[in-house]
C-alpha cells in the first residue's frame, strides 16, 4: 500500500483557478482547508529564475509553471516571505497545517518535495537550508514587485470529466505515480478490487493533467454499457462525433490525430474484451493519445502498463496506538472524516484509536468499506461497530445515495464482480474463503481440489481470480489472500451450499498436519512456515471447537500448535486454546503424550503471563509425573526446569538449588549434552542469586560454551525461551559484580542482540531487565539505562508479561525520583510495579527496588520517609542474596541521613564490605568502602577507611569509566580534607 501523506485537492492543474473562485474557496474552507496567512497577496516574489505569485499560489520558471503540491506551495510562501530568517519546525507546522497539525515527518517529506522541484528547474543551487536544532531558512535573495492583473494565467478549458472529490485522502502518491506513467508510457490501467477508489484516482489524474492536454480530456463511464461493441461509439459520442457506422474506430483514429488527448475509460471489467481491443488499436495508431483505464482486471494487450491500487494504509496492530499516531494513516483519516460528516463533534480519542485501527484493518483499508462502516459509527459508536464487523462483516450497509448502484453497498460491489466469474471460478472462490489471513498456492490446491475440480483447474482458476482482483498478493513470497470483504461475501456463498463443513474440515486437517511437521523443523524453518499461518490456525481451531466442528481435530491441532503459540509470544491466546483442548480430553487421552504436551504448554504460558500459582505448580508437577511415566527425557527436563524457575521467582532459593542439583544429577545420568547444559544453567543462575559468584560464573560459562544447538532450539520452540540469552545476561551481572563493568556491558549487548535476533518476547524482556540494571549500576544518568527500562515496560506491557512490566515500572519510579519529580507520583508508580510483581509471584527484585527507592527518597531530602519505606519492605538483611551487600550499605546511608547516627551506619557499611568480600563482589565492596570513607572523614578512623578504599579501588582493571570509580577517586583525592566535594554515593 502507498504510505502517503494526506492532502486536500485540487493540486497544480487548478491552483490558478482556485484563487479566483470565491465559491470554490468557500467550499474548501468549510472542509478544513485554510492557506497560511500572507500579507503580500498582490505581490510577485522573485528569486533565481523563479517567480512566485502569492495571489495565484503559482510558481513559474521562465513563464513555465513548476508543478507543486498545495502543502509545498504553503511552505514555499512562508519560507520566501521570511527569506534569510530561520523558521522553527513547530512554527512551520502551525502555519501550514493550522487545522490539526502534523508530525515532523510530514514537514520533512514536503520540504524534500519542494527542494526536488526547485532543483529540477535550477540544478545545483541550494534554496532551502536545514539549520540543525533550529529549523529551515530560505537562503537565496528575494525581490518583490506588485502583480500585474494581466499576469493571471488563463485557466485551461474545463476537462469533460466528473468533479473531483473536494477532499481525497491518502492517494497523492498514487496520483503522482500514474501521472508519471501516463506521461512516459501513454497507456495505463488502474486495477484493484471493487470500492478501492480506482475511479476517484482516475478523476484526480484527469484534473491534474487537464492543463497538459489543454482541456482535451475525455471521461467515458462504461458501467452502463451492456455490450462490448458499444465501447468505441461511446468514445466517439464523447468527442462530439456523429456515429453512423458499425465500425467507428477508423473515424476515431482520424479525429484523435488532430490534437493531444487524454481518454479515461472507467469500469472496463464487464466489457474487458471489447475495451481492450479498442484501447490497443487506438494507442497503437494515435501517437498523441494517452489512455487511462480502470478495471478489476488488466486488459493484457500490447502497450498496457498496469498500476495496482491497494487499500489505504492502515496502522499495524499496536495496543498502545495513540490518536495522534493513528491519524497519520489515510484509512483512519478517511474513517474520521466520514464520521464527522454526520457527527461534526466527533473526536478520535487515544482509547478509541486501536479500535478504529482494527476497523480499518478488518476492511483492508478499502475506501468504500471504510465509508460504509463510518456511517454506522454515528449509530453504534466505534466499539459496537467493530464488534459487528468481528461477528459478521456486514455487506449490506448502505452508503451514499448518489453513488453508482454497484457502490451503494459492499454486497452490490462484490456481486458485480462475482457475476463476471465463470462457474468454476465461483466454486473455487467460495472454497478459498475457508482460508483466513492468507494461503500458499500449494495449500489452495491441497484443500480446494476434489473430484469435481481437479488440481489443474484449481491452478487456472486461482490465477484468473488473481488477475480479476478477487485474490490479492500478500507480501513478496508468493502468498495470496482474499480481502476481508471478498472473503465475507464468499463465505456467505459457501454457507448456502452443502460444502461448508467439508472444506472447513479439510482446512483444519491440512493445518494440523502442517503444524505437526513444524514441530520437527529447525527453529528458522518453523518460524517461516508457521508464524505466518496464525490466522489460519485460529480459524481451524474456531471451527473444530464449534457446534458443527470436530473437537477431536481441535485437540490434535492444539497440541500440534502449542510450541507455535509460545514461539510467537501469543501466550494469553495459548492459554485459552490449551484450556479448551484439555476440557475436551476423554479417558482415552488421559496419561498420553498429547495430554502432557497440552498441560505443559498451559502451565508455561500461565507462568509467563500471570506467575506460577499453586494450581499451575500442581499442573507442572503432574506433567513431570506424566513425563517420567512416558520416559520422555526432554519433558522431564522441561518440568524440572519450570518448577525450578517457579521456586527461583518466589524466591525460594533453597528449593530452587535443590531442584537445580536434581536436574544436574538427572542430566549427567543421561549423558546428553543439551540436558547437561540446561542443568548447568539452572545451577549457575541459582548460585549467583544467593551470592555464590565464582561457582555461578563457571557453571554459566560451561552451559554457554558446551551446549547442544538442537536441544537449545527445542527448548525455544516449547517455551519461546532461550537459555543462551539468560546465560549471557547472567554472566553480565557476574562480570559487573566482580569489578568488570566494561565486560558486563559487552555481555549485555550480546544478550540483547541475541534476543532481538531470535524475536522472542520473553528472551528480550529478560535481556532488557539485566541490561537495564547493569547500566543503572554503572552510569545511571547517561540515558542508556532509562532507555532500556522504557523499552522493557513497553514490550512487556504489549505482551502482558506482568512480572517484567512490574520490574520496569519500579525502575521508572526510581528514575522519576532521581529527576526530582513529585514523590507521590513516583511512589504510586513503584507500588503499582510491586503489585504486578506480587500478582505474578515474582519476588526476586522486591527488596532491591524498595531499598533503592528509599535511598533516592533520602537524597531528595526526605530521609525519614526513605527509612520508613525500607522498614516497611521487611527486608531480611540476614538472607544471602547477590545484592545483599548493597542492602546493608543503603541501610547505613539511611541511618546517616535520618539521624540514627554514625555507629549504626558504620556497622552496616562494615557488614556490607565483609559480605561483598565473602561473595567476591568487588563492585559492592567498592561502594561499601566508599560510603565508609565518606562517613569517617572527620573521625579518628579516617585513615583506616581511606586505606581500605584505596586497596579496593586498586583492584579494578576495567577500562570503562563508572560512577562508582569516579566517586571513589574523588574521595581518595580529598581524603585529608573536610571540604571534599563527595558527600554521597548517589
Amino acid at each position: 500500500m502507498q504510505a502517503v501523506q494526506t492532502r486536500l485537492w485540487p493540486e497544480p492543474g487548478q491552483l490558478a483557478t482556485r484563487a479566483r473562485n470565491p465559491l470554490r474557496n468557500h467550499l474548501e474552507n468549510r472542509h478544513g482547508r485554510d492557506y497560511p496567512m500572507s500579507g503580500q497577496q498582490g505581490t510577485v516574489l522573485s528569486f533565481g529564475p523563479f517567480e512566485l505569485s502569492i495571489a495565484n499560489r503559482l510558481l513559474t520558471n521562465d513563464a513555465k509553471v513548476v508543478p507543486l503540491g498545495a502543502r509545498a506551495v504553503d511552505l514555499l510562501i512562508v519560507l520566501v516571505e521570511q527569506a534569510g530568517k530561520v523558521i522553527g519546525r513547530r512554527t512551520l507546522i502551525e502555519r501550514v497545517w493550522p487545522e490539526r497539525g502534523a508530525e515532523q515527518v510530514s514537514l520533512r517529506v514536503h520540504i524534500s518535495a519542494l527542494r526536488k522541484a526547485l532543483d529540477r528547474s535550477d540544478p545545483g543551487r541550494r534554496y532551502i537550508a536545514n539549520i540543525p536544532g533550529r529549523g529551515y531558512s530560505f537562503v537565496v535573495p528575494v525581490t518583490s514587485r506588485a502583480a500585474d492583473v494581466s499576469e493571471n494565467p488563463r485557466p485551461p478549458p474545463r476537462p469533460r470529466v466528473p468533479a473531483r472529490l473536494m477532499r481525497m485522502l491518502g492517494r497523492e502518491g498514487a496520483v503522482a505515480e500514474i501521472q508519471a506513467k501516463l506521461a512516459g508510457q501513454k497507456f495505463v490501467t488502474i486495477i484493484g478490487p471493487g470500492g478501492v477508489g480506482k475511479t476517484t484516482v482516475a478523476v484526480a489524474v484527469a484534473h491534474e493533467m487537464g492543463a497538459a492536454f489543454d482541456g482535451q480530456v475525455l471521461f467515458i463511464d462504461l458501467s452502463a454499457l451492456g455490450d462490448a461493441s458499444l465501447v468505441a461509439p461511446a468514445i466517439a459520442t464523447s468527442l462530439g462525433m456523429s456515429v453512423q457506422t458499425t465500425n467507428v474506430v477508423p473515424a476515431l483514429i482520424d479525429r484523435l490525430q488532430e490534437r493531444p488527448t487524454l481518454i479515461i475509460l472507467d469500469c472496463c471489467e464487464h466489457l474487458i474484451h471489447g475495451a481492450s481491443a479498442v484501447a490497443e488499436e487506438l494507442t497503437r495508431r494515435v501517437p498523441t493519445l494517452h489512455l487511462l483505464a480502470t478495471s478489476r482486471e488488466a486488459m493484457r494487450v500490447e502497450g498496457e502498463h498496469v498500476y495496482e491500487l491497494d487499500g489505504l494504509e492502515c496502522p499495524p496492530e499496536d495496543s498502545n496506538l495513540s490518536a495522534r499516531d493513528a491519524l497519520q494513516y489515510p484509512s483512519i483519516q478517511l474513517l474520521v472524516d466520514r464520521v464527522r460528516a454526520v457527527r461534526s463533534d466527533f473526536e478520535l480519542t487515544d482509547a478509541d484509536a486501536p479500535i478504529a485501527a482494527g476497523i480499518c484493518r478488518r476492511l483492508d483499508g478499502i475506501p468504500l468499506a471504510v465509508e460504509l462502516a463510518a456511517c454506522r459509527v454515528d449509530i453504534f459508536g466505534l466499539g459496537k461497530t467493530a464488534s459487528l464487523l468481528d461477528e459478521r462483516l456486514n455487506l449490506s450497509w448502505v452508503g451514499r445515495r448518489t453513488a453508482p448502484s454497484r457502490h451503494q453497498t459492499l454486497n452490490a460491489t462484490l456481486e458485480w464482480s462475482y457475476d463476471l466469474l465463470g462457474a468454476a471460478e465461483k466454486r473455487i472462490l467460495n472454497r478459498l474463503s475457508v482460508f483466513a489471513g492468507g494461503f500458499t498456492f500449494e495449500a489452495a490446491v491441497a484443500i480446494v481440489a476434489d473430484e469435481t475440480v481437479d488440481e489443474a483447474s484449481v491452478s487456472d482458476c486461482v490465477w484468473e481470480l488473481r488477475s480479476k482482483s478477487m485474490i490479492a498478493a500478500q507480501g513478496q513470497d508468493g502468498r495470496l489472500r482474499l480481502l476481508d470483504p471478498t472473503r465475507a461475501f464468499a463465505l456467505q456463498r459457501l454457507a448456502r451450499s452443502d460444502e461448508q463443513d467439508l472444506f472447513r474440515r479439510r482446512h483444519a486437517l491440512y493445518f494440523t498436519d502442517l503444524f505437526k511437521q513444524g514441530a520437527a523443523m529447525d527453529i528458522s524453518g518453523w518460524s517461516r512456515a508457521l508464524g505466518i499461518e496464525v490466522d489460519n490456525l485460529r480459524a481451524a481451531l474456531n471451527w473444530a471447537f464449534s457446534a458443527t466442528g470436530d473437537a477431536k481435530i481441535g485437540v490434535e491441532l492444539a497440541a500440534a500448535s502449542a510450541s507455535a503459540w509460545m514461539g510467537m509470544a501469543l501466550l494469553t491466546e495459548c492459554v485459552e486454546w490449551m484450556r479448551k483442548a484439555i476440557s475436551h480430553l476423554d479417558e482415552m487421552n488421559s496419561g498420553t503424550r498429547q495430554e502432557m504436551v497440552l498441560q505443559s504448554a498451559l502451565a508455561s504460558c500461565v507462568m509467563f503471563t500471570g506467575g506460577m500459582t499453586e494450581k499451575s505448580y500442581a499442573t507442572w508437577a503432574k506433567a513431570l509425573l506424566l513425563a517420567e511415566g512416558l520416559n520422555d527425557i526432554d519433558y522431564q527436563m522441561d518440568a524440572v526446569l519450570v518448577l525450578w524457575a517457579h521456586e527461583l521467582r518466589v524466591p525460594n532459593y533453597p528449593q530452587a538449588i535443590e531442584l537445580a542439583d536434581r536436574g544436574g544429577t538427572f542430566s549427567e545420568g543421561t549423558g546428553r549434552i543439551g540436558a547437561i547444559a540446561t542443568a548447568n544453567y539452572m545451577r549457575g543462575i541459582a548460585y549467583y542469586h544467593v551470592g555464590r559468584i565464582a561457582e555461578a560464573q563457571g557453571l554459566l560459562e560451561l552451559s554457554l560454551h558446551r551446549d547442544d544447538e538442537a536441544a537449545r532450539q527445542l527448548l525455544i520452540k516449547r517455551f519461546g525461551y532461550d537459555r543462551k540469552v539468560d546465560n549471557l545476561a547472567g554472566l553480565a551481572t557476574l562480570a559487573w559484580l566482580r569489578g568488570s563493568p566494561d565486560q558486563a556491558r559487552r555481555f549485555n549487548q550480546m544478550a540483547v542482540a541475541e534476543a532481538r535476533q531470535s524475536n522472542r518476547t520473553v528472551n528480550l524482556c529478560g535481556a532488557l531487565t539485566f541490561a537495564g540494571l547493569i547500566a543503572y549500576f554503572t552510569n545511571p544518568d547517561d540515558g542508556e539505562a532509562e532507555a532500556l527500562v522504557d523499552e522493557l515496560v513497553t514490550h512487556a506491557g504489549k505482551f502482558a508479561l506482568h512480572n517484567y512490566q512490574g520490574l520496569g515500572l519500579g525502575m521508572q519510579a526510581i528514575y522519576e525520583i532521581r529527576r526530582g519529580e513529585q514523590t507521590s507520583a513516583a511512589s504510586a508508580m513503584l507500588y503499582a510495579g510491586l503489585e504486578k510483581l506480587s500478582a505474578a509471584r515474582y519476588g526476586i527484585f522486591d527488596w532491591f527496588l524498595q531499598a533503592e527507592f528509599a535511598m533516592c527518597m533520602a537524597l531528595a531530602g526526605r530521609p525519614r520517609e526513605g527509612l520508613d519505606i525500607f522498614e516497611r519492605a521487611k527486608i531480611d538483611l540476614g538472607e544471602s542474596r547477590w545484592y545483599g551487600p548493597e542492602l546493608h550499605r543503603i541501610r547505613g546511608e539511611l541511618a546517616l541521613s535520618s539521624g540514627e547516627g554514625l555507629p549504626v551506619a558504620r556497622q552496616h557499611f562494615q557488614r556490607a564490605f565483609e559480605l561483598a568480600n565473602r561473595q567476591a563482589s568487588l563492585s559492592w565492596a567498592l561502594r561499601a568502602a566508599t560510603s565508609l570513607a565518606i562517613a569517617e572523614r572527620s573521625t579518628g578512623r579516617q585513615e583506616a577507611a581511606w586505606r581500605t578504599l584505596q586497596a579496593t579501588h586498586a583492584k579494578f582493571r576495567d577500562d570503562l569509566e563508572s560512577r562508582d570509580l569516579r566517586l571513589a577517586r574523588q574521595v581518595l583525592a580529598v581524603s585529608h580534607s573536610h571540604d571534599g566535594a563527595a558527600n554521597s554515593m548517589q
